[in-house]
């Protein structure tokens, strides 16, 4: 066996993964869309904007309720 066969084989048997593996990274992935998709992003921005009071929300705001604007 040549040592370009041999390092192959090594790579081979590095890529194989038990059924066991296969589950916790299943498991893994969905605990993770779970985590980060189930996040609601309204409420969190709703008290960012509260506690931060960003510059953009007041221009925002400003913007929307500008009488004398050309809108």
């Amino acid at each position: 066996m040549s040592s370009t066969q041999a390092r192959a084989s090594r790579i081979i048997l590095r890529l194989i993964i038990s059924d066991r593996q296969i589950w916790l990274i299943a498991a893994g992935l969905i605990a993770v869309d779970l985590l980060v998709f189930m996040i609601p992003i309204v409420p969190v921005l709703a008290a960012y904007v509260l506690v931060a009071r960003p510059a953009w929300f007041k221009e925002f705001i400003d913007d929307v309720y500008d009488r004398t604007g050309s809108h």
